[in-house]
């Protein structure tokens, strides 16, 4: 729940982005950073002291526990792990660039901050339960994924590449979210933020950059390949299969409304893949006109 609700807060972090439109470095506004500055500090409070009473507290230990869950979830969580701690150093990426620091400064901040809650708070914290324990491939999967964001900064290429997110109750299918009440009672059994059956994690490709220029023009700009990871049937001991989709991905930000509130809101929605026609290749092959 916790890495969930940093997601959303991400989200809405966002929506004070417009990085990835071009625009001028102002310099750094100080009204701005003390704004960041202060709500940091203060979500971070908040939200350390409501898990605590609700997720840590009653099976906290003074020992140190190591338990490394490398095969729990046949990897499913490493992803979900890497995946939201990227997803909020590039939020805090895009919010120091509206601060006014320059790129590379910005990934570094942003890359500092996701680590700091996810590996310092986090994952600190969780060592000190009997329920959790510190999981060095969390913290690890962690740190990756923090620091994507700044090796795009030092390597262009890698803004060919974009990590997604998608997700349904398991055992419903996307078309359930249009039957009154359906979703409301997926997500009332479901414990959302360990159903990592319903989830799925997403890497899009931007393709056509790596197309002859012949080809490129006949593809709309939009379009991109993605490679999808999901698990299903786990125990939490191991045991289970996992799904590997090859499948067609929309980048939100090849589409510029002129709108900077609408594109900014497009920024934030493009870390969710969206319902597309979608091949399963493994464990065996199948086709989906939608798959979300």
């Amino acid at each position: 729940m916790l890495r969930t609700l940093l997601f959303l807060i991400a989200f809405a972090f966002n929506l004070n982005d417009s990085s990835s439109f071009a625009r001028k470095e102002t310099g750094v506004n100080k009204l701005k950073l003390g704004i960041v500055a202060v709500g940091t500090a203060g979500f971070g409070a908040l939200t350390y002291d409501y898990f605590n009473r609700v997720w840590w507290k009653p099976t906290k230990v003074k020992k140190f526990i190591w338990r490394d869950d490398w095969n729990d979830l046949i990897r499913a969580d490493k992803a979900g792990h890497f995946y939201f701690s990227y997803v909020l150093s590039d939020a805090y990426k895009s919010i120091f660039k509206w601060v006014g620091f320059n790129g590379k400064t910005s990934s570094f901040f942003g890359a500092g901050i996701s680590v700091i809650y996810e590996v310092g708070v986090v994952e600190l914290t969780d060592g000190f339960t009997t329920r959790w324990g510190f999981s060095p491939s969390d913290a690890i999967s962690d740190i990756l994924g923090a620091f994507f964001p700044v090796a795009q900064e030092f390597f262009p290429s890698l803004n060919s590449v974009a990590f997604k997110w998608s997700y349904t109750p398991s055992g419903y299918t996307w078309l359930d979210y249009l039957k009154i009440g359906s979703l409301k009672d997926a997500l009332y059994k479901k414990q959302f933020h360990t159903d990592y059956e319903g989830m799925t994690f997403w890497m899009s490709l931007d393709f056509q950059k790596f197309l002859p220029e012949k080809i490129e023009k006949f593809i709309p700009d939009f379009l991109n390949l993605a490679i999808g990871y999901s698990v299903k049937d786990i125990n939490y001991a191991g045991r289970g299969y996992s799904e590997i989709y090859l499948a067609l991905d929309y980048d939100l930000l090849k589409v510029n409304t002129k709108s900077d509130i609408l594109n900014r809101i497009i920024h934030t929605l493009n870390y969710i893949h969206f319902p597309a026609p979608t091949l399963r290749i493994k464990p065996n092959v199948k086709f989906y006109y939608l798959y979300f």
